[in-house]
């Protein structure tokens, strides 16, 4: 029994076809039918049924079990493989959204410096959802992540690194910029710019929408922060961020919005919990985890 055995029975499960297997595959069909023979023995149960008659294949009830620890095996080797690889290199992966970047990477480059980490570390930019699938592929080491509230994921350490609330964003020459706060609701009539679904900004601001049960005018999405931003300053629309994301340089005006129990952005360390760490990880992690901000 080997590994391929367990690749080809995962194929016959979803296929339930013998021949389309083997067609997936580029084998012969016995092939397919010898690695399940020596499943089966091996397991001492029958996995599948083949109805010859109709040319095609049910999964008995002990396929479907070894069908599910089938596939994490194969994840996990998979993993294996790939961080074994990545370690011989001596690097560390991690994903960063762009607005996390911009705030906190320069607050933690002096520590990384200090350690000698910064020619080790590879960054990757995408939004949170993309970044924590990678992490769960093995295509990064660690992420700092975006959320709309405390981040749970099973089998991950999760660090908690800081929160901030998000803000409606205008123009100087915007006459709301004379208010300091807003209710959602009284600018129905306002046209939004706002972020894209791959930002945890649309989770955030879809809160707000079914709270006050009303759809904004959105005149245009985009993945670009600074994009956004600087339509705002142009008075083209109003927009929606996280606080974090606005410097004085931006020139643009912030409101507190009023909504009582509202969602607050966070920031995550995230990393595998199977991870073996390397020395340098260690110390990466040791960095991240004692972070203080202002």
């Amino acid at each position: 029994m080997n590994t391929r055995d367990f690749e080809y029975f995962l194929g016959l499960t979803a296929t339930r076809n013998f021949s389309q297997t083997a067609e997936d595959f580029a084998v012969s069909q016995p092939t397919i039918t010898a690695a399940i023979k020596r499943l089966e023995d091996y397991f001492q149960a029958q996995l599948v049924i083949r109805d010859r008659r109709h040319h095609d294949v049910s999964v008995t009830p002990a396929g479907e079990q070894l069908a599910s620890h089938a596939t994490i095996l194969l994840h996990q080797l998979s993993l294996a493989k790939q961080d074994i690889a990545w370690d011989q290199k001596s690097k560390i992966r991690l994903g960063l959204p762009p607005i996390i970047g911009s705030y906190l990477f320069p607050k933690i480059a002096t520590a990384l410096s200090a350690a000698g980490l910064m020619p080790q570390l590879e960054t990757f930019e995408g939004g949170s959802a993309a970044l924590l699938n990678q992490i769960k592929d093995g295509h990064l080491d660690f992420a700092l992540l975006g959320g709309s509230g405390p981040l749970v994921e099973p089998d991950f350490h999760i660090i908690p690194i800081d929160t901030a609330p998000f803000v409606i964003i205008t123009a100087e020459s915007d006459p709301l910029v004379q208010q300091t706060h807003v209710s959602l609701a009284s600018l129905k009539n306002r046209q939004f710019i706002t972020l894209s679904d791959d930002f945890v900004h649309a989770r955030a601001f879809s809160w707000f929408q079914q709270r006050h049960s009303f759809r904004p005018n959105i005149i245009y999405r985009t993945t670009d922060v600074q994009l956004l931003k600087r339509l705002v300053a142009q008075n083209i629309g109003i927009g929606f961020l996280t606080k974090l994301a606005i410097y004085a340089e931006d020139h643009l005006g912030t409101l507190k919005i009023d909504d009582p129990n509202q969602p607050d952005f966070t920031i995550s360390f995230v990393y595998r919990q199977d991870r073996v760490l390397t020395s340098n990880m260690t110390r990466f992690v040791q960095i991240l985890s004692a972070v203080k901000l202002d």
